[in-house]
């Protein structure tokens, strides 16, 4: 006899990667929402989706089927009465047309949006609104059956005649894939990402430090210095806090903002030293915006989105750009080589290189795996090892 039994699961992003897990029922029958079973007790993991688990043969399959708990159940059973009625038109001699029920991508590319933004990755959302218009303008495919392995194929062709770089490439068929099969899609249909060349970390020479840092005004210094002596992502800055500040111990939090819609990445709070001339600077702000809560705020009070194209617009003004990049030769000519997270980056390269350990500098940095503060121990450049170079008996 065929095995008919459906079972409901929940893959779900834990502390320790993507699992599968039973879901679990309360009391009155129901599913309980982001709820699973871990070693014979219940635990919440709010990212994640359904599957139903059946068996062809002895193979078992997951088939995808939403976020929503009731319609998973009802998936489960519409899944468990198909089965039967095979086995039994089976033995009949029948055989059972099943009705239609195609979901359309560009909804499922909706649900998906909807669902990173009530996880609040607002930052996935918007990269999937993109990734999801570029996809469809592309694949012209209306139905999430119809999508193949040549529309991805086709998906990434059209990103390198745009212009768009290896890793971006590499980055949007990743958030591709996720919504893909997000959808319904087997793993089946999508080729492998796109290789592409790991470049070194990118980060500001100190005379371009020194530059940039003559150019700007007390509000663009201090913007520039807390990326550069204290590693904040352009967010971090944006809603960083007078009270983020133990000022007896120079120490920085790095928190999230519930009140402001805003989550630090990774859920991964931390602590950062504050040097002693930055503490010194963010003294005389605080004097100057007493009844301000935010650090770096309009002056209206409010949360200062426009920090990236400040920079941007002074490093214009102060004739800094490159003149090399796509951004230089576009009309507003704001240069692509000046961003707040090239402060970021030195601050890592930096700290690496003066002797702080590893494990020190991922807690700084606020980075979930070690992988990603190892690519920050790249080489000292070729100028300041020219001396000890040219001291040794070859």
């Amino acid at each position: 006899m065929a095995n008919r039994k459906v079972t409901l699961t929940r893959i779900c992003k834990t502390p320790s990667g993507w699992r599968r897990y039973p879901v679990a029922f309360g009391k009155n029958g129901r599913v309980k929402p982001d709820t699973v079973i871990v070693d014979g007790k219940e635990c919440r993991f709010p990212e994640g989706r359904y599957e139903l688990r059946t068996y062809e043969g002895s193979r078992m399959k997951y088939k995808p089927v939403g976020t929503n708990a009731a319609d998973a159940v009802a998936a489960q059973q519409r899944e468990t009465k198909l089965l039967a009625a095979r086995e039994n038109a089976e033995a009949a001699g029948a055989k059972i047309i099943e009705e239609s029920s195609r979901r359309y991508l560009r909804r499922s590319f909706e649900d998906y949006k909807r669902d990173r933004e009530n996880q609040n990755a607002l930052e996935a959302m918007e990269q999937a609104r993109l990734v999801g218009d570029e996809f469809l303008l592309v694949s012209r495919k209306t139905f999430v059956d119809e999508v193949t392995k040549d529309d991805v194929y086709r998906f990434h062709k059209a990103l390198r005649e745009r212009g768009a770089a290896p890793r971006t490439i590499s980055n949007k068929h990743a958030r591709l894939k996720s919504m893909l099969l997000f959808a319904g899609v087997s793993k089946d249909v999508l080729p492998p990402a796109p290789s592409y060349e790991e470049a070194l970390p990118t980060t500001y020479t100190s005379e371009e430090i020194e530059a940039i840092l003559a150019a700007g005004d007390d509000y663009l210094r201090l913007v520039i210095q807390l990326g550069l002596k204290c590693g904040l992502r352009e967010q971090e800055l944006v809603y960083l806090e007078w009270s983020d500040i133990r000022w007896a111990d120079s120490v920085l939090r790095v928190t999230g903002k519930p009140h402001w819609e805003f989550k630090v990445k990774d859920a991964e709070q931390r602590e950062v030293p504050i040097p002693q001339d930055l503490l010194e600077s963010l003294t005389e702000r605080k004097k100057k915006t007493k009844n301000n809560k935010l650090i770096l705020s309009t002056r209206k009070g409010t949360p200062n989105e426009k920090l990236l194209r400040a920079l941007k617009r002074l490093a214009k003004r102060a004739k800094l750009n490159c003149n090399v990049c796509r951004g230089c030769n576009r009309k507003d000519r704001e240069c692509h080589e000046w961003t707040l997270h090239k402060f970021r980056r030195t601050y890592a390269t930096t700290l690496l290189r003066n002797g702080v350990d590893l494990r020190t500098v991922q807690h700084y940095m606020g980075h979930s795996d070690i992988e990603s503060t190892m690519r920050y121990l790249r080489p000292a450049s070729t100028k300041e090892t020219q001396g000890r170079i040219n001291a040794i008996r070859w």
